[in-house]
């Protein structure tokens, strides 16, 4: 079994409160750090930006004296003075509880909380004065390598909260979000990765990462969806889910799209780091699994139990996309020839290809045909359409960028087709988008969905976001994550599809440039690779650079003009 990273390895940093939130009943106007509460007086302090670790004080108080502290992602969260939710609820908004002694003490809160704001909370029945509140942020050892800017400042915030969320969410593996899972789940994992890629170009939580999701393979050949029976969860630092460690029902959970996400992450792993050695020792995983995907009947699958594709616009729930689904396991299949090519497995190479193509006909047949714009999410005439379900075919090569480019303006006017909520789907249509040569209009709606949550002050990126809302996408009813890898696209399509640098052979070897500024005046910065960065600047206006290191092929591609090779070192690069 994989072993999580121990706290001692980790990173831990001091920050303190910048504001007074809010204060009820306190002695006195509270100082930015400390405040005297007369029982039943609460106080709340806002650290500024989303941070995750605990929270140290200073408590002096008469014996008995009792203490709370709420946390919260936001102001409204941490107010909530009562856990809004019932008994046998999934999540508990977490309070901790202290019966402090008489005299002066130095505490800390018993378990990692994810939190921008803490609300102290006194019970009586003395007063209690706190002090020198501290929050200890902690994250894995990561060194910022990357870096991206433009000339539109809301594009570079989105950079810049993505960046800020991956650095909080890379912990002892990938986590989903530092607040309420806290968990290794599969399809998380896979964005996390290859947003976090151009900033870090981490390969050592990568790998300990893949190697837990493949420890948890069942007789079927299927990966659960998130990897609790490796050590992927936090539990006995966050004890509200439960006791995680013990073998239950959410161990066994598999999601189909999950399992077609393990071998497309195991590819793009490869692809990015270059490391072959570690496809070959999960080999066993992905190859069970792709026999298990082959046998998955698109018409039985249970949406929303056997797989999900992104939140109900209505309900708020999760629902599935069978058309979706069915894409997506042909791009599993797509990226498995190219993993078994590389592996030299020429036989199962051309398995994995006859069965992409299986996959994406039968999907067409029965959902309908994308380069129309008419697929359906389900069989019947009457079933919606998505964007969902035409970006996936088009990222599982059932269509081409003309084609994606055609059917482009027919799907975004029309009201009744179902666009992302959930970040991780947002990523893949902006992905579609970008790579079918939708540059401005991907940024327009990468302006969209990041601009509301910048305009709700957002400082990490959200676990969703539903813009018929005009602002956040409260906590309650379902414990939304407002730090969530996921969501954090900017960090990986920016520097991918504005400065243009995608790799096109394991660990960079070989690399295309295909800058494409959108109606940007102007973009640079630094996309790392296992050679060395990549350097970048292009403008609209005046001639541009490229640094290029030493164990790159690098090809540049402009529009009108044929593709270039690149000389190793710095040189002009002109619009």
């Amino acid at each position: 079994m994989a072993q999580a990273v121990s706290p001692e390895s980790l990173v831990y940093t001091r920050h303190r409160p910048v504001a007074i939130a809010a204060s009820v009943g306190t002695i006195r106007p509270p100082a930015i750090d400390s405040a005297v509460l007369a029982p039943g007086a609460h106080v709340t302090f806002d650290f500024g930006e989303e941070l995750v670790g605990t929270v140290e004080f200073t408590a002096e108080t008469k014996a008995g004296s009792r203490l709370e502290i709420i946390e919260g992602e936001d102001l409204e969260e941490a107010l909530l003075l009562q856990d809004p939710f019932p008994p046998d609820h999934w999540y508990h908004q977490p309070h901790d509880h202290f019966t402090l002694t008489a005299g002066a003490s130095r505490l800390a809160t018993p378990g990692r909380r994810g939190f921008r704001f803490a609300t102290f909370v006194a019970h009586g029945p003395g007063e209690i004065r706190v002090s020198t509140v501290t929050a200890v942020l902690e994250h894995a050892p990561l060194q910022s390598i990357g870096r991206f800017a433009c000339s539109d400042e809301l594009l570079n915030r989105a950079w810049e909260i993505s960046r800020r969320t991956l650095q909080l969410c890379l912990q002892g593996f990938y986590e989903d979000g530092v607040k309420r899972d806290g968990m290794l789940w599969i399809g998380d994992y896979r964005v996390e990765f290859l947003c976090a890629w151009p900033l870090f170009a981490d390969t050592a939580l990568a790998r300990r990462s893949l190697r837990m999701m493949a420890a948890c393979r069942r007789p079927d050949g299927a990966l659960s969806a998130v990897a609790l029976d490796a050590g992927g969860h936090l539990f006995p630092r966050i004890a509200y889910l439960g006791d995680l460690s013990v073998h239950g029902g959410l161990h066994e959970w598999v999601l189909d799209n999950y399992c077609a996400d393990f071998v497309c992450a195991v590819w793009e792993y490869v692809l990015h780091t270059g490391d072959l050695p570690l496809a070959r020792e999960l080999e066993p995983a992905f190859e069970g699994v792709l026999d298990y995907l082959a046998r998955i009947s698109l018409a039985q699958v249970v949406p929303g139990r056997g797989f999900i594709t992104d939140n109900q616009p209505d309900g708020k729930d999760w629902w599935g996309s069978r058309a979706a689904l069915g894409f997506q396991l042909a791009a599993a299949f797509g990226d498995a020839a190219q993993l078994h090519e590389r592996l030299g497995n020429p036989v199962r190479a051309t398995w994995c290809r006859e069965m992409h193509t299986t996959r994406l006909n039968e999907t067409i047949t029965a959902f309908g045909d994308p380069a129309g714009g008419q697929t359906r999410d389900e069989s019947s005439d009457a079933a919606t359409r998505s964007w969902h379900a035409h970006a996936a075919a088009f990222l599982a090569g059932a269509i081409d960028a003309a084609q994606l480019r055609a059917v482009y303006r027919q799907l975004q006017t029309d009201p009744s087709v179902r666009r992302p909520m959930a970040g991780f789907m947002e990523f893949y249509l902006l992905q579609a988008w970008m790579r079918a040569g939708l540059i401005e209009e991907a940024l327009d709606e990468m302006r969209s969905y990041y601009g509301q949550m910048l305009r709700s002050g957002a400082t990490t990126t959200w676990e969703l976001v539903d813009r018929r809302e005009p602002g956040i996408d409260h906590i309650q009813p379902a414990g939304r994550s407002h730090c969530h890898g996921w969501s954090a696209g900017p960090a990986q399509l920016l520097p991918a599809h504005v400065l243009g640098v995608t790799p096109t052979s394991p660990g960079y070897r070989t690399v295309d440039i295909r800058p494409a500024l959108g109606g940007l005046g102007w973009a640079e910065g630094t996309v790392p690779t296992p050679h060395g960065p990549i350097e970048i600047g292009i403008s609209a206006h005046d001639p541009g650079f490229v640094d290029v290191p030493s164990g790159i092929t690098a090809t540049l591609h402009l529009p009108g003009h044929s593709p270039m090779t690149l000389n190793v070192g710095r040189q002009t690069l002109v619009m």
